[in-house]
């Protein structure tokens, strides 16, 4: 974990030398986050509380609209429900889980966006945003249950692949304190576009509800 933060310092900081026509957030997103799957014998099972956090970077070409990156951690996952058997690698070890295994999934990323923001003029001290665009996903971790072969918390890499793409979309409002300062409230919906799983044999994409706070220097 510690390289990882260790990166994200980096980034702030070599974004600050370049940081002409940037403003920058910080923000958190706690959030509802699920699995699916294109198989008839994989159902899912349930939701898991995530959270995601990081830095965003906006660049305005006008005063309204911007290309907005950044690089941020997600935490994700869900619960499936599997009809029939499954071959399945955890803990560097191959087993067979019997039909009607509830697998749960917890998966890390580092995640890095391009999108594009809308931002209304200011109404009082407040400007509502639009925000749209893809997600490119690094996996660093991948952990998973599985009751039916006593699994708990095992390394679970080998089942999902290393890179994911999704999309996304949200808004909100930004709350001005004073000069380019402001605080950030908004909703986002993300659904996952690429296969997670790294099997030949099915398809799984991740999917979340998430709730932004953050604040805007």
């Amino acid at each position: 974990m510690q390289k990882y933060i260790l990166s994200l310092i980096l980034f702030m900081f070599t974004a600050t030398i370049f940081s002409q026509g940037l403003s920058f957030s910080v923000f958190v997103d706690p959030q509802i986050t699920w699995m699916n799957s294109d198989s008839k014998q994989i159902e899912r099972s349930g939701t898991n509380f995530g959270i995601g956090g990081g830095l965003v970077m906006d660049r305005y070409f006008t005063e309204n609209y911007a290309f907005s990156t950044g690089l941020s951690m997600l935490s994700t996952g869900g619960d499936l429900h599997f009809l029939d058997s499954l071959d399945f690698r955890s803990g560097g070890t191959r087993d067979t889980l019997p039909a009607g295994s509830i697998v749960k999934y917890r998966l890390q990323y580092v995640t890095i966006p391009l999108s594009l923001k809308l931002k209304s003029n200011e109404i009082g001290y407040l400007k509502f945003y639009a925000h749209l665009g893809l997600n490119s996903h690094f996996n660093v971790k991948a952990t998973g249950d599985a009751e039916s072969r006593n699994i708990h918390g095992e390394d679970i890499k080998d089942e999902v692949n290393f890179f994911m793409l999704s999309y996304f979309f949200g808004g909100g409002v930004e709350y001005s304190l004073g000069g380019n300062t402001a605080l950030i409230g908004g909703i986002y919906f993300t659904s996952g576009i690429l296969d997670v799983a790294s099997s030949d044999n099915y398809r799984m994409q991740v999917g979340s509800l998430s709730l932004r706070l953050g604040v805007k220097f």
